[in-house]
């Protein structure tokens, strides 16, 4: 198989890089903070059967 011809701009590769970025940084605060919450609410579940609440 042959590649497709590159014919992107320089203003185009920065675009895509800028936005692989952005999109990583996204992903990776949205993955620590929602794994944050799922701590806190499986420690909460957790001492709640602990003490029987």
């Amino acid at each position: 198989m042959s590649q497709p011809p590159d014919d992107r701009s320089v203003e185009e590769e920065l675009q895509l890089a800028f936005g692989r970025a952005i999109g990583f940084t996204l992903v990776a605060i949205i993955t620590l903070v929602g794994g944050g919450v799922a701590v806190i609410a499986l420690a909460a579940v957790f001492f709640s059967f602990l003490y029987g609440r």
